[in-house]
């Protein structure tokens, strides 16, 4: 089911519109990562902090797509568009994280419990001196490396091979990147604009999978599942599917 094609593409084109402006690089993850867990003891203090990522007051998204053409995605690439951490030095900066994953089975059935479960990694990094402080259902994230792993070398390459090391491990994943955005408070707000309408979609995925209330007239969510075929597809399966339970 190709939810996100059309998006992909924009986040493409936001990327290539924005290269010319600055810092930017690729890297081909070769993994897996080796940087120490913290054995989820990884706190990291104001007083400790080298770089803070999406503070409150700063921009800040993320979110993940799919597709079932993983053939479309870079595998293994981690692309930063502004500055990498170490650049960044000792201050807070609006911050973007973009996952991207491609396999070639997304259907009715299972997109939204692998989006859900896809989600959910991102709670799972367990990098020393790395912290997320805070995940919000608004696509913001913020979190905190410490100076100690600044210095070590902790760096973009770093999270996002973790990242795409947790993705390989899916059975579902045959293809996954990462793109972290640095370069402005304009950027990330644009990419965060983009990452709106997916959020649209999945927070209608998620209505579905929740509610045996099938009536678009009062779904919040109508004009969204108006304009995307892939949710009226998902939308029968979800009513069939609770329709057969309520009748076993």
């Amino acid at each position: 089911m190709e939810f996100f094609d059309s998006h992909i593409k924009q986040i493409r084109g936001l990327l290539e519109s924005r290269k010319a402006r600055g810092a930017a690089a690729e890297y081909v993850h070769e993994g897996p990562t080796d940087w120490p867990a913290s054995n989820r003891r990884s706190l990291v203090l104001a007083a400790d902090t080298a770089v803070e990522l999406g503070h409150p007051r700063d921009a800040s998204t993320s979110f993940l797509m799919w597709t079932n053409n993983p053939a479309a995605l870079m595998d293994q690439r981690i692309t930063i568009l502004g500055r990498d951490l170490p650049e960044i030095g000792s201050q807070r900066a609006s911050f973007g994280r973009i996952v991207l994953a491609g396999g070639t089975d997304f259907d009715a059935d299972n997109s939204f419990e692998r989006f859900r479960e896809m989600t959910l990694l991102r709670f799972d990094v367990d990098l020393s001196g790395y912290m997320m402080r805070g995940v919000s259902q608004h696509q913001r994230e913020w979190s905190r490396v410490g100076r100690d792993a600044l210095k070590a070398g902790f760096s973009f390459k770093v999270l996002g091979g973790a990242m795409l090391d947790q993705l390989a491990d899916l059975p579902y994943v045959d293809a996954a990147e990462v793109i972290f955005i640095t370069q402005s408070r304009e950027t990330v707000l644009e990419a965060k604009a983009i990452g709106d309408e997916v959020m649209k979609i999945t927070g209608a995925m998620q209505k579905m999978s929740e509610t045996l209330d099938f009536d678009c007239k009062t779904c919040d969510y109508n004009d969204v599942c108006s304009n995307v075929a892939e949710l009226r597809t998902l939308r029968k399966a979800f009513a069939s599917r609770k329709a057969g339970a309520a009748h076993a």
